[in-house]
Formats: C-alpha cells, sequence, structure tokens
C-alpha cells in the first residue's frame, strides 16, 4: 500500500490534524502513528474470517463509537488491499462511508460510497450479499440526505432484500435500521409491519441497543399519526432499554430527541425543552456530533421555547447549533434558521425573522449547489464503472431525478422568496394602521439623490389636533381605534402614487410625486375636511377631531430630509396659528 494512501486514511482519523468545533469538549486522546502502524502490524496476521468479525462488530457500534469503527474499517481495507480481498476492500469502504455520514460528511460518504461499487462492480469479482446488503444502505442514505427520495427507497429495500438473503441476524436487522430513516421520513405503505419485522429480529438476537432504538422508532411514528399515549408508552420502553446498555449516548440523545417531539404533541414544552436539552447535552459530549440528530433537538427546543414565550434562548439556541455544525450539512442548518425564524416572527420581530429567512434561503441555494455537484460526479463516476452494460441508462434516470429534483428546488426558493417580500413588507409597515413606518422612511431618505425620484415633489405633515385628550379621556384602545380611521381616510382622499407613512404617534407623513404646491395645498384641504367631517362619535361619544397641516414642494427632490423638515416648520404654524387649518407657504 502506498504511503499516500497511508496519510489519506489518517487525515480522516484526525491523526494528520485536528480541529474543534466551538463549545465541544475535546476528543479523546486519538492513536499516535505509530501506535496505528503497530496496531496494523497485527492486523495483518489476521485470517480473512476474522477481518470479517471485526467489520460485523464495528457496522453493530458506529454510531456509538464512528472513532472506533473507522480505524476498523481504515486498517481492514489495507489489510484486503494487501491480500488482494476486493469483497472484503467493499465492506470496508462501506462501513467508512456510514461513519462519515453519521458524522455529516455527505462528500466523502459519497467517494467511499463509489469505491465500495467499484471494488464490488469487478467482473473477475465475486461479492457477497452482506457487502452489497452494507452498500445498497449507505446508497440509500446518501440518496436521502441529498434529497433523492426515489433512489433512497430503492436503495433501503434493496439493502433489506440482500440482507434476507442470508442467515445473518445482525446483517437483516443492520439493513432495516438503516432503511428505518428513509421509510418513516418517506412515509411508505407499510411501515408499521417493517417495524414488527425490526422488532421481532431485535427480540431474538436480544440486543437492548437495537431494542430500544426500534422502540424510539415506534414512538416516532405514533407521535408522527398523532397516537400520543402509544407514543408515550413506547418512548418510556425505549429510554428503560437504552440506559441498560453502553455505550448508549447517542441512543439516549436519539430518545430524549422523540420525547421533545411527543411532549410538544401533547402540548407540554416545559417537558420538552427539558428532553430536547438533555438530548442536546448528549450530542455535544461527542467529538463530532451527528447533524441530523442535532438539527432535530435544536428544532424541538426552538419550539418548545417559542411556546413559553422564550424568543431570545430561542434565538441563541439555534446560532449555538449553527456555530456546532460549521459548514456541514446546508439543509439541517436551514431547516435551524426556519424555526429560530419563526420563533421570531412570533415574537412580533419580523425585522429579525427576514434576516433568518435571508440566510436560510442562501444556505438552501448552498445545499442545492453542493448537492448538484455531488451527485452529477456520483452519475459520472457510476457511469463509468458501469460502462460496459448500463452507461445510457443510468444517465438518463439520474439526470431525470436531479431535474425533479432541480424543479422541487426551484418551487421552494420561489416560495421562500416570495415570504421574504412579505416579511419586508410587514418590516415597513406600521403594525397598527398598516402604513408605511420610519424604517420605510428611513430608507427612502438614504436613498442618493435624485436616484430615480421625480424632479417634483410636495410633501405634508399632518398632525391630529389634541390627540393626547383622546387618549387621556377615553383610553389607548380608543385613540387606536381613532388612529386606524385616520389612517383610513387619509388613504381614502389620495391617489395611488402618493405614499402615507405614519411617522411617529398621531403624526403623518405624505409624500405626493409630481405634485405642484397647489394641487399639494388642495390635497392638504381634503385630508383636512375629510377629518373634520367624520362622524368621530361612532367610536366614542362626543368625541370630535380636527388636523393640522404643513406643506412643502420643491423642483429638485435632491434632499428630501431638508423638504421634510419645511413642511414640519409650517405644521407647527399651523398649530401656534390656531390648529385645524393648512400652512403651506
Amino acid at each position: 500500500m502506498s504511503s499516500a494512501r497511508q496519510n489519506a486514511s489518517r487525515d480522516e482519523l484526525g491523526w494528520g490534524h485536528q480541529t474543534h468545533s466551538p463549545e465541544l469538549r475535546a476528543a479523546p486522546p486519538l492513536p499516535s502513528p505509530r501506535a496505528g502502524e503497530l496496531e496494523l502490524e497485527a492486523d495483518l496476521g489476521r485470517s480473512p474470517a476474522e477481518l470479517a468479525a471485526r467489520i460485523d462488530a464495528a457496522r453493530a457500534s458506529f454510531r456509538e463509537d464512528p472513532h472506533g469503527s473507522l480505524v476498523v474499517a481504515i486498517e481492514t481495507c489495507e489489510c484486503a488491499e494487501r491480500d488482494g480481498d476486493a469483497t472484503l476492500m467493499a465492506r470496508a469502504r462501506a462501513l467508512e462511508g456510514h461513519v462519515h455520514l453519521h458524522r455529516g460528511d455527505i462528500r466523502r460518504a459519497m467517494a467511499r460510497s463509489l469505491d465500495a461499487e467499484r471494488l464490488l462492480g469487478r467482473p473477475d469479482r465475486g461479492s457477497s450479499a452482506a457487502a452489497a446488503s452494507e452498500l445498497a444502505a449507505l446508497q440509500a442514505h446518501v440518496a436521502f440526505f441529498t434529497g433523492a427520495y426515489a433512489q433512497a427507497l430503492a436503495c433501503a429495500e434493496r439493502a433489506v432484500a440482500l440482507a434476507d438473503t442470508t442467515a445473518e441476524q445482525d446483517l437483516r436487522l443492520f439493513a432495516r435500521r438503516c432503511a428505518a430513516l428513509v421509510l418513516g421520513n418517506v412515509a411508505v405503505p407499510g411501515f408499521d409491519r417493517r417495524l414488527d419485522e425490526t422488532l421481532e429480529l431485535a427480540l431474538a438476537a436480544g440486543d437492548l441497543w437495537e431494542l430500544a432504538l426500534t422502540h424510539n422508532d415506534i414512538a416516532v411514528h405514533h407521535e408522527s399519526n398523532g397516537r400520543v399515549d402509544e407514543a408515550r408508552r413506547a418512548i418510556d420502553l425505549a429510554f428503560d432499554l437504552a440506559q441498560q446498555t453502553h455505550p448508549n449516548a447517542f441512543a439516549l440523545a436519539v430518545v430524549h430527541s422523540t420525547w421533545a417531539d411527543i411532549d410538544l404533541r401533547a402540548g407540554n414544552p416545559a417537558a420538552a425543552l427539558e428532553h430536547a436539552s438533555r438530548s442536546l447535552a448528549l450530542i455535544a459530549a461527542a467529538d463530532q456530533p451527528n447533524p441530523y440528530l442535532l438539527g432535530a433537538s435544536v428544532r424541538a427546543e426552538v419550539v418548545a421555547r417559542m411556546y413559553l414565550g422564550e424568543y431570545e434562548h430561542a434565538q441563541r439556541a439555534g446560532e449555538s447549533a449553527l456555530e456546532l455544525l460549521g459548514d456541514r450539512m446546508p439543509h439541517t442548518r436551514s431547516m435551524i434558521l426556519s424555526a429560530v425564524a419563526a420563533a421570531l416572527r412570533e415574537a412580533g420581530r419580523p425585522e429579525q425573522a427576514y434576516d433568518m429567512l435571508l440566510r436560510s434561503a442562501e444556505l438552501e441555494r448552498e445545499a442545492f449547489a453542493e448537492i448538484t455537484e455531488l451527485r452529477l460526479s456520483l452519475d459520472r463516476a457510476v457511469a463509468q464503472a458501469r460502462l460496459a452494460h448500463s452507461e445510457s441508462h443510468a444517465l438518463a434516470a439520474k439526470n431525470r431525478e436531479l431535474a425533479r429534483a432541480h424543479a422541487e428546488l426551484e418551487r421552494r426558493a420561489g416560495q421562500l422568496e416570495q415570504l421574504q417580500a412579505q416579511l419586508l413588507d410587514q418590516a415597513d409597515r406600521d403594525w397598527l394602521t398598516g402604513l408605511h413606518n420610519r424604517r420605510y422612511l428611513a430608507r427612502e431618505l438614504a436613498k442618493p439623490a435624485g436616484a430615480g425620484a421625480a424632479t417634483l415633489l410636495s410633501v405634508a405633515v399632518v398632525d391630529l389636533d389634541h390627540f393626547k385628550e383622546v387618549n387621556d379621556r377615553h383610553g389607548h384602545s380608543i385613540g387606536d381605534r381613532v388612529l386606524v380611521r385616520a389612517a383610513d381616510l387619509l388613504c381614502g382622499v389620495l391617489r395611488t402614487t402618493d405614499v402615507v407613512v405614519r411617522s411617529g404617534g398621531e403624526e403623518f407623513l405624505v409624500l405626493m410625486p409630481l405634485t405642484d404646491a397647489e394641487a399639494a395645498l388642495h390635497c392638504a384641504e381634503r385630508i383636512r375636511d375629510a377629518i373634520g367631517r367624520e362622524e368621530w362619535g361612532q367610536i366614542a361619544t362626543g368625541l370630535t377631531l380636527t388636523a393640522s397641516i404643513g406643506v412643502a414642494t420643491t423642483a429638485c427632490t435632491q434632499d428630501l430630509e431638508q423638504l421634510i423638515r419645511v413642511a414640519d416648520t409650517r405644521l407647527y404654524a399651523a398649530k401656534h396659528g390656531g390648529r385645524d387649518q393648512v400652512v403651506a407657504a
């Protein structure tokens, strides 16, 4: 084996360099290169059957001990390469892929999947059902996490069918464990039967860890169908079983995450928050957290905190998870950002929600670009490996799948853009009257001089006279109704090209493009007359209301702020002149 291959393997293990995400504890000490070489020398004397047994054990434990399983996979591959055992090399490569995907590294998982397929596809080599089943299970997860759901389903079913051709109980259980992620999320018919099969195999094997995860899957299935009581019974049993196993950090993290979703479904956000927090604590203790599980637990925490009114904590929880994820799994980060955006919107913070959705949309685009690149690369490589018998057919099928994925992502991007536009408009609107607000006005004032603006512009500043007395005498709820009605009156007497801004309290600003001084004066008089003639007594007995208005006009719109100041000065002149009047010059 070449030294380049050795170095590549050790870089994957972290021997060449080591990085840490924020808030993660340091990874356990890793073996030095020399120690790894000594262990490999010991493995050189193992028989193929002994190496296969090591792969079987690592396959069963990689979720709880990903680093140890990766060591076994790499060392086994090196030994099998020396012996020319393509099938064992393929099994080792598939196991590497499962570990990389568990850690969120889709690119490496895809590469290992392709390596294993090439090895099993050699015309002069035989392949075992175990190797083919393990590869199909990996391909199912890679397809699922890259959005190719039809392919994911086909690979998951193939993994189970291949495993069932053997008498290996652990392999049959492993294939169904991998298939559960795909079948459960895609909600295929007959999933109940699949869960029963997995439970029977786990019971027959006496594997407490598998029993715990299977009862967790049953709880998820009940919860997703609204059967809260059945879900509670299943998750209680899953928790009891998980506590009896060791190591069990991943299993307990999964159980607590599911428990959080069940409590949310039952309307108990406080309990959901407790379980989500326990799951996240277990996840963060890993040297490289599982991104899929992290995303699900953070989403549960954000939703729980939102129901409890802890909007700041919900936002911080999402941001912390993004730091833990780093640049892995863009679609998982997008899911977290969307949950935080929903919390901010519920908290009445549309501007921050809009910013979060912008980030989410950018991550969706990143995910689309990355996934498209990866799948195209994989498709090309697979087509080359199968050139002898299926190149054209495989490419056509993959291209159709990509076209469907592309169309779906474009549809989602369009929905996001539409929602972003709605949020931007909401952020520019006054919550009470629906008029434009100070944020909108500030952006107009910040525009460069003459940037597409009309050369003739009039501005009116409208103030409701003695409005404080309305609030003092009748209460703020009546005052709010008065403001809403006044806003309706303004919009009713203005043109569609005019813009009304609630600039503060009982003060409104009217921007009238292409309007000269005389026309602006007539418009202001219409506003004053409409407010003075309105039957305010319908809102509160004895209530009357008038308005004072200041108007300014310019033939050069290079300083909108100065024009508003002139109109504001004339408003004060109208106030000092006795109110209920328009001052235009």
